[in-house]
Parts: C-alpha cells; structure tokens; sequence
C-alpha cells in the first residue's frame, strides 16, 4: 500500500551556484561522505549532487514532513546499487517501510520522484 508520495525539480544552475558560493559548506550540511560522487568532471559532479538532492527533498515529501523537525537533510542517504539504481536509506526513522526513488537529469534540471510504501 503506497503510504505516500513526491517529486521536486531542482534548476542545476542554480544549485551550482550556490556551491559554488558556499563551497565544501554545502556539501557538509546536505550530504553524507558516502554520496558524495568522485566524478571526471565538474558538471557530473554538479549533476550528480543536484539529483541526490532533488531526490531527498522528493522523500521528504513523500514522508509529508518535509525537511525540518522530523527529518534532516543528512538523515536521507541516497546510494546507487551495482547497477547504478538509487537507494534510499533514511538512518533516523526506525523504517519498515520501503522507498523507491528515481532521479534523472537534462543539462539543466534534475528530477526526483519517491514513492514510500508501507510494508
């Protein structure tokens, strides 16, 4: 039974600006050492995070809390299994639910949608 659902768009400009502003800060206070991707060029890289991202946000959503008092954005994981499929792991929430998440991205925007399903 589908327990809820997200999606958020996020203009990769944008948010590579605001690294470019803010820097490793950034990188800090929205991702996990583990998601942060070892890319050849800057704008996977860009890319890469601006879809991580869009996809916690997506989550979030999902989850009907949104980032804040329930939830952080370093509380959502995202992760890419041996076949590049993203994965959510949320470490804060004692889950038995099950999250799915896509991610896709243009030149100029990235994409998520998560569905949370209850187990």
């Amino acid at each position: 039974m589908i327990k809820g659902i997200g999606t958020d768009i996020l203009d990769i400009k944008r948010f590579e600006r605001i690294h470019l502003t803010w820097g490793d800060k950034l990188i800090d206070k929205l991702f996990n050492i583990d998601e942060v991707p070892s890319c050849s060029s800057n704008k996977k890289f860009i890319q890469s995070l601006a879809g991580k991202f869009a996809a916690k946000e997506a989550i979030s959503k999902a989850f009907g809390t949104g980032i804040g008092s329930h939830i952080s954005f370093k509380d959502i994981k995202i992760l890419n299994n041996k076949k590049g499929k993203p994965i959510a792991i949320i470490n804060k929430l004692n889950l038995e639910d099950s999250i799915h998440v896509s991610i896709s991205h243009s030149n100029d925007y990235a994409v998520a949608f998560a569905v949370v399903e209850k187990s």
